[in-house]
């Protein structure tokens, strides 16, 4: 049997990106490091300057290289999918067990804190939509956003979750991975996008043994970062390429925002010996999950652990750079 890995998801062009509400508490990259203080006193400055000592600039940078890796291993340490309790002969939705919606929520969340975004929970009627709309998808061994009435299992709280959710044909938890990676979506990379969307709020998750939902639209996101890039700035797993059965370097790096339109862009990545590497640069549909959006696909390179890439866009109204160091957390 022929395995379907291509993923779907609806264009909203009409999203109100005003209509958000407050968000959740942040849990940040950049706030919770677990570092230890560094502020330095007058016995350990070498002269008067505010610059850092060298070997504490690399302490701190080894701190948080552990952080994103015990972060990284803490949210993959427990991958199981739980267990369906639907049957989609009796069109019975079911539920997923609690461990499969906290291990797929978990993966969400590693996500959003990696790229400096507040996390997010599910929502129990969402779950629910959620669930119907797997079950449409589980019944008729397909992917639709939007279901006829005629098909199996068919119902309206499953038809309109569908038309708000990413989906895929795995289970929940794996679904996550997908969504990262989101191959087969290279015009959009749209849930991607969503998952790291400032719009984004309380989700979704719905699950059988081989299809799932994330309600992602209709939330009560209220971020206000600038741009989000994928891989983010700092330092990241080098796993994280390479999670799903499509490397990132295949699919493409991403950079979204809601405030700079990033159509006109023009990309230069140098590694840190200096060299510039191509980019092939796509500017992607508007409206998944961001205003605006590029993806990057290196061009004739592999990304590499322990090297770091810097990232220069230019060509649009707040030039961006940022840094992406990964490193290997296994």
């Amino acid at each position: 049997m022929q395995t379907k890995f291509f993923l779907f998801f609806l264009l909203i062009g009409c999203t109100d990106s005003s209509q958000k509400d407050t968000p959740e508490d942040s849990d940040h990259q950049t706030s919770d490091t677990s570092e230890p203080s560094d502020t330095n006193d007058s016995a350990d400055a070498t002269d008067s300057s505010d610059t850092a000592d060298s070997s504490d600039t690399g302490q701190q940078s080894d701190d948080l290289n552990t952080t994103v890796c015990e972060r990284w291993n803490e949210a993959r340490s427990d991958l199981s999918e739980g267990t369906w309790s639907g049957n989609s002969s009796q069109c019975e939705a079911g539920d997923i067990s609690t461990q499969g919606r906290e291990n797929a929520l978990q993966l969400v969340n590693f996500y959003r804190w990696l790229s400096n975004l507040s996390a997010v929970s599910t929502n129990p009627t969402k779950d629910a939509a959620a669930q119907a709309c797997a079950l449409i998808m589980h019944a008729n061994s397909t992917l639709t956003h939007y279901p006829e009435s005629t098909m199996a299992c068919y119902t309206q709280a499953g038809s309109d979750a569908a038309g708000s959710s990413n989906l895929a044909p795995t289970p929940g938890v794996y679904a996550v991975d997908l969504y990262m990676a989101d191959m087969g979506n290279e015009t959009t990379l749209g849930h991607r996008r969503w998952i790291l969307s400032n719009w984004l709020g309380d989700i979704g998750l719905g699950s059988t043994d081989a299809y799932s939902c994330m309600h992602v639209i209709g939330g009560n996101g209220n971020g206000t970062q600038e741009w989000t890039a994928f891989p983010p700035p700092g330092p990241v797993p080098f796993e994280m390429f390479s999670a799903s059965w499509q490397t990132l370097d295949q699919t493409g790096w991403s950079v979204q925002s809601d405030v700079i339109n990033l159509t006109n862009a023009t990309v230069v990545v140098t590694r840190d010996d200096g060299v510039q590497l191509p980019m092939a640069v796509r500017s992607l549909a508007q409206y998944y999950g961001s205003s605006h959006a590029i993806s990057m696909i290196p061009e004739n390179w592999s990304t590499e652990a322990g090297r770091e890439y810097t990232v220069t866009i230019s060509g649009i109204s707040t030039p961006i750079e940022y840094t992406v160091s990964p490193v290997t957390c296994q």
